[in-house]
């Protein structure tokens, strides 16, 4: 029962994806050249709406290292990876950013959707729970309740992979949806829910609001990698170039963040004021800065080789798909992702963007 049901989820996901793509005649077919000599793209954002914890994809914008590669990006915001991987396939989007689940699922019916860089270097769901909860295993979880943005989101779909994995019923929690932000913090603080299925700049949110959260271990997940920056394999054969510069504006924004976070989170609310909140400025900026430090945790920029893909754990990746039934067998990861970029996505002065860092304010 469970696998039929995880099977029946993999094959809605793979029924949105699929149907964008047959009318993939929605999409530009002009070649790319925008004004003032500036190629346009499109960057579909997996994210129901700007937060600190995406602070790195502004600071490209707010810094000018997009006009600085030559681009125009236009950023579309889309609740989900899967709907992020529909624009890609048909037509919609240029680049996507997404995790591990759609891509993957995709590679079954041939949309070749393809990694050229990564963003996520480490799995970023897991099961969470409030400080004092009596839950000590996944085991524990049976008749408990599960906050998770929405009962369709990843996050669902990995606590009910979890608990398959783990010898349970996909069904022997209930998964409540708990919306985001201030929902998040009020469903476990009334005691709405018994334990969390988000992501880590999420889980970073909650606590910063007070509320202490203990890991629950998954150990499926505990190596494997997270995902990243994807397109189809024909933008990768026609627009290579332009996914080299996208890469390094990207890239040249995680090198400004790490350098001086307080700076970039700046640039988040210069670009989008209604993520400032209230309250004292500096409480505000002491807060989503340490959001921002979850998101550039482990990212490689230290040694100046943003993006870099784990072979290992992106095998791990594809491996626990297929364990937990969301594809049919395993595949070689090589086949969703490529390194051919990383090198000239790379191709710039670490050490300038660090000085021009330090002096912003």
């Amino acid at each position: 029962m469970t696998t039929r049901r995880l099977r029946k989820a993999s094959a809605l996901v793979l029924a949105g994806v699929c149907a964008v793509a047959a009318l993939s005649a929605c999409g530009s077919e002009d070649d790319g050249s925008g004004d003032k000599g500036l190629d346009k793209v499109t960057f579909a954002l997996s994210a129901p709406s700007w937060n600190s914890g995406y602070t790195t994809l502004v600071v490209p914008e707010a810094e000018g290292y997009f006009k600085e590669e030559g681009l125009d990006v236009t950023v579309q915001l889309f609740p989900s990876g899967t709907q992020s991987a529909q624009q890609l396939a048909g037509g919609g989007a240029d680049i996507g950013l997404m995790t591990g689940e759609p891509v993957a699922i995709g590679h079954a019916k041939n949309l070749d959707l393809v990694y050229f860089a990564s963003y996520y270097p480490h799995w970023i769901y897991s099961l969470q729970l409030p400080q004092g909860s009596d839950v000590k295993s996944i085991a524990d979880l049976k008749g408990k309740k599960i906050g998770v943005t929405a009962v369709a989101s990843s996050g669902g779909t990995f606590a009910r992979t979890a608990m398959k994995l783990n010898g349970m019923s996909e069904d022997a929690a209930s998964l409540v949806p708990i919306g985001a932000g201030a929902q998040q913090i009020s469903a476990v603080k009334s005691g709405k829910v018994d334990a969390l299925a988000l992501w880590d700049t999420q889980y970073a949110i909650v606590e910063d609001a007070g509320v202490l959260l203990t890991p629950l271990e998954v150990p499926q997940t505990a190596t494997i990698w997270g995902g990243g920056f994807a397109a189809t394999r024909k933008t990768l054969t026609e627009k290579k170039d332009v996914l080299k510069r996208f890469g390094r504006a990207i890239a040249k924004g995680f090198a400004f963040a790490q350098a001086n976070p307080e700076a970039a989170v700046r640039d988040l609310w210069k670009l989008h004021p209604e993520t400032r909140g209230s309250g004292p400025e500096d409480k505000a900026l002491a807060s989503q800065v340490k959001v921002l430090e979850v998101r550039l945790a482990g990212q490689g920029v230290e040694d100046d080789s943003w993006g870099r893909i784990d072979p290992k754990a992106a095998t791990g990746m594809v491996d626990f798909m297929a364990s937990a039934g969301l594809v049919a067998k395993p595949f070689p990861a090589t086949d969703i992702y490529t390194t051919d970029l990383l090198d000239a996505i790379n191709d710039f002065s670490y050490d300038d963007i660090r000085r021009q860092a330090k002096d912003a304010s």
